[in-house]
């Protein structure tokens, strides 16, 4: 189980480099696969949406329209399962690190959805309207100003350099590092599957529960 979490995860994170292709917005409107019901029989699916509620949140678009391929979405729902309750760095690092990368990304969806989260996290208004041009904002400080770059080096074109992850060393442990990685990468091929899909929170059946800070 775990070796194939692993693979689907390096699956993702290769996805997340087409992220640095400018292309327009997510327009909205129905996704272009089917929206999986809750009166679904499929195994997988049902074990998907009841994991969802049982960690307190319902199946979004994104849950339906990702077990129209149910054995997979399974596996990716454990997959953001830990991204969310294993890691050890903070969490507001953590939706900063998302919020950036999903921008990047041009991931509508998820962008939308994680900015309760930071805020519930700390992460200001302010911060979360600036972060367009953080790099002449004075509302980050260093450390964030430093996981901010690293995000952009993650889609630059001329890749990551050696000051940017330096300067990440200095206020992250490696695992810290790693696990900032993943969830940039995580959430910024996310984004390009719901572009590809066209999967907005437009007729969403019910609402997230991942509104906190936990």
């Amino acid at each position: 189980m775990v070796r194939r979490i692993v693979t689907l995860a390096s699956l993702l994170f290769g996805l997340a480099g087409l992220a640095a292709t400018p292309v327009a917005a997510q327009h909205a409107g129905a996704p272009r696969v089917p929206l999986v019901g809750d009166d679904s029989t499929d195994p997988d699916v049902q074990e998907i949406f009841k994991d969802l509620r049982a960690r307190g949140t319902a199946p979004l678009n994104l849950h339906r329209v990702y077990a129209n391929a149910p054995k997979i979405a399974r596996r990716m729902n454990a997959v953001a399962a830990a991204l969310r309750a294993d890691a050890k760095v903070p969490r507001a690092d953590r939706e900063l690190a998302i919020l950036r990368a999903t921008q990047l990304a041009h991931g509508d969806y998820q962008h939308e959805e994680h900015i309760p989260i930071a805020l519930s996290c700390g992460i200001s208004q302010q911060q979360i309207d600036a972060l367009a041009k953080w790099r002449d904002s004075k509302l980050f400080d260093d450390k964030q100003r430093a996981l901010l770059a690293y995000a952009d080096a993650m889609v630059s074109e001329k890749g990551m350099d050696d000051a940017t992850f330096a300067a990440m060393q200095r206020y992250y442990s490696t695992q810290e590092i790693v696990e900032l990685t993943m969830q940039a990468a995580y959430y910024s091929a996310s984004s390009q599957i719901s572009r590809a899909l066209n999967i907005t929170a437009v007729g969403n059946p019910e609402k997230s529960g991942y509104g906190t800070c936990r």
